[in-house]
């Protein structure tokens, strides 16, 4: 795993030379000046050759012409046209943390911004430990389950629970969860992990071509403060059946990898 710091400028510059500048997950707005003295373009992207040329990621000159390394270059055309991207949104009290897996050809990237504006770009060396990274970001507890309780139900059904409970209706949502088949143990963890998460976010699967997410797989992720993890996904499509299911780093990770295999075998 290397893992490597990039200031916008640079990414924006580098950017410049594939046929997009929106990349996905991400859009274009965080790799552009943010304040009026950087919103200069020319000087934006000038700034970001210089930041490149001193961290030798960018070779040669105007004159006899310029190269990016290989390890930029793998960034660029991984981020800019992947075939899969993996987008953990984590909430924060300050409002959302994002961490985006992205893959192309036998490159896996991840991708995250620092508090100050830095990006983190880390290359890993397969699928299966960037998955485990995307899913501990969002908080997941890493027990394992023993034979995790699943209820199958509706969007409808699971949306009016997870109201109840976040509004403070708990008996309301303890009688709906019951009739739904989960146990008095599992009704207390699950209206403890919707009501007052210590973790709580979303993990999609993106299925792409030519830069663009053609196909989405949600989970919602909730972790309560006794360390148990609940996730929230249709098993098909988006208006389908919904799943509420207990869960780890290595069932997700299991569970993300499975739907990742079965639809690079049916586009492939």
């Amino acid at each position: 795993m290397t893992t490597i710091t990039m200031h916008p400028s640079e990414l924006a510059y580098a950017f410049s030379y594939s046929e997009t500048t929106d990349i996905i997950g991400w859009g274009r707005d965080p790799f552009l000046p943010t304040t009026e003295a950087d919103g200069d373009p020319k000087r934006w992207y000038a700034d970001g050759a210089a930041r490149l040329a001193e961290a030798g990621r960018l070779k040669g000159t105007e004159e006899e012409g310029l190269n990016f390394t290989d390890e930029v270059t793998s960034a660029v055309l991984t981020l800019a046209d992947p075939v899969l991207v993996l987008m953990a949104q984590r909430k924060e009290a300050d409002g959302m943390r994002r961490f985006t897996v992205h893959m192309a050809k036998e490159t896996v990237l991840g991708l995250t911004r620092h508090p100050d504006g830095m990006f983190e770009l880390t290359y890993y060396a397969d699928l299966t430990a960037a998955t485990l990274a995307c899913v501990g970001f969002l908080g997941t507890t890493r027990v394992p389950v023993q034979a995790g309780m699943r209820i199958d139900s509706t969007q409808e059904a699971l949306a009016k629970v997870h109201q109840l409970a976040t509004e403070g209706q708990g008996d309301a949502a303890s009688a709906k969860l019951v009739a739904l088949g989960a146990s008095p143990e599992d009704v207390a963890s699950i209206q403890q992990a919707m009501a007052a998460p210590s973790a709580a976010g979303m993990l999609s699967i993106l299925f792409c071509a030519d830069n663009v997410a053609r196909t989405a797989r949600p989970f919602s992720i909730m972790t309560n403060a006794d360390d148990d993890t609940w996730i929230l996904f249709p098993p098909a499509s988006l208006e389908g059946p919904m799943i509420l299911e207990q869960s780890s780093v290595s069932a997700l990770t299991a569970r993300v990898l499975v739907e990742v295999a079965a639809w690079l075998k049916m586009s492939g």
